[in-house]
């Protein structure tokens, strides 16, 4: 290493800062962060003590003519903290301090003032239009907990007094910048309701084990400070200047670097014994933390030269979803990703079938899509009309007593049919019924496997058959499934004939993730019913660090009188589940016609493009069909408004400018800084046609449920702002 060279790493915060910054300006960032890397003395960097700091080692660097970086400097290591116009920059660097926090393993930023009033103790809550009377009646939000316990979350000693002052949430929120990152979170964890333990095991050392230095009596030294796994949490300290690049070139996603404690306990665990769940609300980092875990799984392969062969799977519901989940796992771990031979392998669980049953000369065409599917029910009009096959069951139940119960279930004889159990089912069926069904259904098939057809479900039972036979060995030592969710019997059943106990240890086989809560598609499945077993490795995240709390009870309150299964064979609950910062109440808008309501949309729009860090891309307009997404689009294109609408089995490419618009089904897995769900009248959702055809109130009951879910997902994409709007009459799954 050249003696000129420094090694350059960013706060979580500061990416924050970044992202606000007009697109001029960050190009600079990009070339001073490149300079920075290469040289301290580069021409034009003018990295710089600043005076009258209470830290000595804070520089400011130049970017341009108005802007200016704030870093801390130490040996060869820079780690920057903020950037902003020249003048607001030194006001944010004077009064902040970098220490480090041997007990919890990690650089700690504070941040005080330091007034008269706080040097004698006192302090003035930063929410002063609060009213005394209000104030006075209200206990310190902190009061129950000692100063050894505050001090034990990363506080620093000057800023207890100052903390002990809270009375509301909202006075701990505006001080937020007074804090370190993980400190404050702690706080706030605190403030919502959870107890002790569980705020400091969420975000305070990951580890018990003392940290190796050179001499066990020493401190830490920033370098080692700022490289252990606890600091790792809050800082990006890439491994070169290539990878800290690659990374700003890329979307600055902070959950491709950072993952919170508990996060990544869960993703970085050594081995499971057997197959793990990961539950938990929309916004908690279901999915981070699984594409986390693929990548642990894949470090492990690489660094094993017995391993030359062992693979990881990641595999989803839908193609979309797997689309997105390769992209973002093109930036976490490229090098596991890319190239002719990967280690991870990301596929949605249809397409690894096909591909599968093609390599083992399955003969029969497999129907998926909606223009494919004519086929099938070409079948059934031709079965369903036989005098010889009648029931006396309206031809909807049937069809959906074969895809509910038949396939989903993998029955294949008439006995199985007969015994088996049809929870959820509003129809009941006695014995004759029951074989009258099966006539008909079995003509259906039998008829289907003529033409040389099959289901999904036919393809996922005859790929575990072949498994079964061990006729192949595949190179899967792991598989990850994300929004388990929305795979039935069939698909789960598979993902454990993937990676067999029998074959291998049962170390590390499957890592699930999944929320029920937002189950869109019709399956339902238990995990212990297909064979896979998850006592003692179930883990629940209950913090939501994506939607503020407002949009999190508003979104919640849909699902109010739904009941909503643990993916396994109890009940689940949102119990718990808090987001970490307040933010605004969702706005609800009703009008009277269409035209009315997307004008209204459209002023919307334009009002949040003039906020100056706002990008097209982080604005969304959700919708429940096609058509109206098309609607709002045309709209969009005559206003002179840039968007995009977003198709299914495509990357959401953030480099394209414009305003997403998007089904509710394809945002699943999405996020925007402010959301749209519009165009939501009484016959959109649920959608009239579908109630009208339900064989019975059980189904219809479903279906309502599923699209209460449909509408919680779309809500909970939202990260800053959310905006819901209908015409006509207010639909009755939309909440006031």
């Amino acid at each position: 290493m050249n003696e000129n060279e420094i090694n350059v790493s960013i706060d979580m915060g500061c990416f924050n800062t970044l992202r606000r910054l007009p697109h001029k300006v960050f190009d600079r960032v990009y070339e001073m962060v490149a300079k920075l890397n290469k040289a301290s003395t580069s021409k034009g960097l003018h990295v710089e003590p600043i005076s009258n700091s209470r830290d000595p080692a804070m520089r400011s660097i130049r970017v341009d003519g108005s802007y200016r970086a704030i870093g801390y400097k130490k040996g060869r290591d820079l780690l920057l903290l903020h950037i902003d116009e020249h003048d607001k920059a030194y006001r944010w660097a004077l009064n902040r301090k970098v220490t480090i926090d041997n007990n919890l393993k990690r650089i700690v930023i504070t941040h005080s003032e330091q007034t008269e009033s706080e040097q004698s103790g006192e302090h003035t809550p930063s929410n002063e239009s609060l009213d005394s009377d209000v104030q006075s009646s209200q206990r310190p939000l902190f009061e129950p907990y000692t100063d050894k316990e505050l001090l034990s979350l990363g506080v620093h000693p000057e800023q207890v007094s100052r903390i002990r002052a809270y009375r509301r949430d909202e006075e701990l929120e505006a001080d937020q910048q007074s804090f370190d990152i993980r400190s404050y979170e702690a706080l706030l964890t605190l403030a919502a309701g959870y107890d002790f333990d569980f705020a400091r095991d969420q975000y305070l050392p990951l580890t018990t084990e003392p940290t190796e230095t050179k001499d066990s009596k020493e401190s830490l030294e920033f370098a080692e400070a700022l490289r252990t796994v606890e600091s790792r949490q809050q800082f990006y300290v890439p491994d070169n200047q290539a990878e800290l690049l690659r990374f700003l070139d890329s979307e600055m996603k902070e959950w491709r670097v950072f993952l919170h404690p508990e996060q990544h306990r869960i993703a970085y665990h050594k081995g499971y014994n057997g197959p793990a769940l990961v539950r938990g609300g929309a916004g908690t980092g279901k999915t981070v933390v699984a594409m986390h875990r693929a990548k642990h799984l894949a470090d492990e392969i690489a660094i094993n030269p017995k391993r030359t062969h062992d693979r990881v799977l990641f595999t989803t519901f839908t193609s979309t979803l797997a689309k997105d989940v390769e992209q973002n796992l093109k930036t976490l771990c490229p090098e596991h990703i890319g190239g002719e031979d990967p280690i991870i392998e990301v596929t949605n669980l249809d397409n690894w079938v096909g591909k599968f049953l093609r390599q083992q000369d399955f003969e029969r065409q497999i129907v998926y899509f909606d223009g494919e599917r004519d086929k099938l029910e070409d079948i059934w009009d031709e079965v369903l009309s036989d005098p010889d096959l009648s029931s006396g069951l309206k031809n909807s139940f049937i069809k959906d007593e074969w895809s509910q119960i038949i396939q989903a279930k993998g029955i294949t004889t008439e006995r199985d049919y007969l015994f088996a159990k049809r929870k959820g089912r509003g129809t009941a069926l006695d014995r004759r019924k029951r074989k009258e069904i099966w006539a008909v259904v079995q003509a259906y098939r039998a008829r289907m496997i003529d033409e040389g057809l099959a289901e999904p479900d036919d393809a996922y039972r005859e790929a575990i058959a072949i498994l079964g036979r061990k006729r192949v060995r595949l190179p899967y030592t792991s598989v990850i499934i994300d929004e388990a969710q929305d795979m039935g019997e069939p698909a789960l059943r598979l993902v454990r004939a993937i990676v067999q106990k029998e074959e291998s240890s049962d170390t590390n086989s499957l890592f699930i993730v999944g929320d029920a809560h937002q189950r869109i598609y019709s399956r339902k499945a238990s995990m212990r019913e297909c064979g896979i077993d998850v006592v003692g490795r179930a883990k629940r995240l209950r913090l939501n660090y994506r939607t503020s709390e407002l949009t999190r009870l508003y979104a919640v309150s849909i699902l109010e009188d739904v009941p909503v299964d643990d993916l396994d064979d109890s009940i689940d609950t949102l119990f718990g589940y808090r987001s970490l910062f307040k933010g605004i109440e969702p706005v609800r808008i009703g009008s009277q016609t269409e035209t009315e309501e997307i004008e209204l949309l459209v002023t919307w729009i334009r009002s949040k493009l003039e906020i100056q860090s706002t990008e097209s891309h982080s604005i969304a307009v959700l919708v429940r069909a096609n058509y109206l997404a098309d609607r709002v689009k045309s709209a969009l294109d005559q206003k002179g408004i840039k968007n995009l609408k977003l198709r299914n089995r495509e990357h959401d490419d953030p480099n394209k400018p414009g305003i997403r618009i998007a089904t509710m089904h394809r945002a699943k897995g999405l996020e925007f800084d402010y959301v749209a769900v519009a165009l939501l009248s009484s016959d959109v959702v649920p959608p009239k046609k579908a109630i009208q055809g339900a064989v019975d109130e059980a189904s219809k009951r479903e279906l309502i449920e599923r699209e209460k879910s449909l509408l919680h997902v779309a809500c909970t994409r939202a990260r800053r702002e959310l905006r819901i709007s209908w015409n006509g009459s207010r639909p009755e799954i939309v909440n006031k």
